[in-house]
């Protein structure tokens, strides 16, 4: 793997390739420039990139046809696309260039400021990257070392159960080999006898501690790393005689550790692999994802909220003109429009993950009864009927007012999916320490090609309707820790919703 960052230009007119080259110019990366998609393709073939800035409009293979074929190359599926345009700015052409495999636009005429500040995030996110397969492979190797070495030592404590002196004379070597290694590697390692007094302090670990190994060698680990009590409480529950694992963030340093703790017959051994920047890059990677998602979803809500915006008026504008008289099944007509579009609004606020709850303890049964007149006057009005059971449910925390909201949600998509004498069932009890909900139709199914698909915001196979209903249940469960199952068949699909009564 080549550690410099190289980054492919491509653009059929050579003076936008000298500005991008000019905009560019740094000694943190390569520049390799082509001025048509098939030179993209043949270079791509035999050499690596860590990014593409790719021109939409060229002859021949033009940027979208250009991205399409990368993706569809394994190795090039994940190298970042960013379409470099002065044409195709319209939103159906972007959304376009996010289907043909693009994660962000750059239009003309370019800001070299954004241009660098891009460019430098990928920079940025390629070294994470790096150092973070590279540090996963020296563990790797590492822990391969570990487990070979205690292959041999289990085989010589074999052999020297025959032999006393042959015991004690490989006992030894061995564990100086073990010494070795760990004084070698960069992770910290130290081990407690039985009573949590220190017998073993590698090179990495005094640094952690901030003290020199003579001084902390023979004294209790309460001593050592008082400084951090809740890293204490965990280590010494080893009654179980299981290992530990768990991360720590250190005051003294302000570093982030994985801790790996392997009780034996003799004490402790504690492995602190520093993931501090592993950390940084989740975060940084997170954040971006966070980006993603809000285009996403800025997308869908202008699309759903547009069409009722545009009747609105383009009526008005007609009547404005003399060309339509406001009258009341008009005026009427807007207001639903309007008030469609308030419905997108108010239903897409109630998918955010930060809204407060008023959780207290109360039956999942009893919600269930109190809505099961709406559901069954619901269910009646198209023929169909309404089976319900919630006396076996356990008492937990919930937000009654979320919980009906999803109990409406999932009733009402179960009764579209019927026919007229289909069934629906709402039952509610417990199951392993778990409060179940579950919802049951007698529908036609899911189609496997769209479960995937199943609770994105926007997506719905009705002929009206946002496509919110799922997305919101799927918000208000992450709220209460719940997780949602969907089983589905030729004879209908059940919704199962887990709560954890532990939680």
């Amino acid at each position: 793997m080549k550690d410099s960052f190289r980054i492919l230009m491509v653009d059929d007119r050579p003076e936008n390739l000298m500005a991008l080259e000019a905009v560019l110019a740094s000694p943190d990366y390569e520049l390799v420039s082509v001025t048509s998609g098939e030179e993209a393709l043949k270079c791509l073939l035999t050499e690596e990139f860590g990014l593409i800035l790719l021109d939409v409009q060229m002859p021949g293979l033009n940027g979208f046809e250009t991205a399409k074929i990368i993706r569809t190359r394994r190795k090039c599926q994940d190298i970042p696309i960013i379409f470099v345009t002065a044409i195709s700015q319209t939103e159906e052409n972007v959304l376009e260039g996010y289907a043909a495999g693009a994660i962000d636009y750059i239009f003309k005429p370019i800001s070299p400021q954004v241009l660098r500040a891009k460019v430098d995030a990928f920079l940025r996110m390629h070294k994470y990257r790096r150092e973070l397969a590279r540090q996963s492979e020296l563990l790797k190797r590492q822990v391969r070392e570990l487990d070979l070495l205690n292959d041999q030592l289990t085989t010589t404590a074999m052999e020297l159960t025959r032999n006393e002196i042959l015991l004690e004379s490989m006992v030894e070597e061995r564990t100086q080999r073990i010494s070795n290694i760990l004084e070698s590697i960069k992770d910290g390692f130290f081990a407690v006898d039985t009573k949590y007094i220190l017998t073993y302090v590698n090179s990495a670990a005094e640094k952690i501690f901030a003290k020199p190994r003579n001084e902390i060698l023979g004294k209790s680990i309460y001593e050592v790393l008082g400084y951090h009590p809740g890293f204490i409480k965990q280590l010494v529950v080893i009654s179980n005689k299981e290992p530990v694992y768990l991360e720590i963030n250190c005051p003294r340093n302000e570093r982030c550790y994985e801790v790996r703790a392997f009780p034996g017959e003799n004490g402790l051994s504690v492995y602190l692999n520093d993931i501090t920047e592993r950390k940084l890059m989740d975060k940084e990677m997170a954040r971006l994802d966070r980006l993603n998602l809000i285009g996403e979803m800025a997308a869908g809500i202008a699309h759903e909220i547009r069409n009722p915006m545009t009747t609105v008026r383009g009526f008005l504008q007609y009547a404005n003109n003399g060309k339509a008289v406001l009258s009341p099944s008009n005026i009427e007509l807007m207001v639903e429009e309007l008030d469609r579009a308030n419905t997108i609004i108010t239903e897409f606020l109630s998918l955010a993950k930060n809204k407060s709850t008023d959780k207290r303890l109360q039956n999942l049964g009893g919600i269930i009864d109190s809505l099961l007149p709406l559901i069954k006057a619901e269910a009646v009005l198209s023929g169909k009927a309404v089976i319900a059971s919630g006396g076996k449910s356990p008492d937990f925390y919930f937000d009654a007012k979320e919980i009906r909201q999803m109990i409406l949600n999932l009733a009402m998509n179960g009764l579209e999916a019927m026919r007229p004498g289909g069934t629906l069932t709402l039952n509610a009890y417990d199951e392993d320490d778990q409060a179940v909900l579950a919802v049951q139709d007698e529908g036609a199914g899911i189609q496997p090609d769209i479960r995937e698909k199943v609770g994105t915001p926007f997506f719905t196979t009705k002929d009206s309707g946002t496509g919110l209903g799922l997305a919101i249940c799927y918000s208000i469960a992450a709220r209460h820790q719940a997780s949602i199952d969907i089983k589905s068949g030729d004879r209908g699909t059940t919704v199962y919703v887990r709560f954890n009564l532990n939680s």
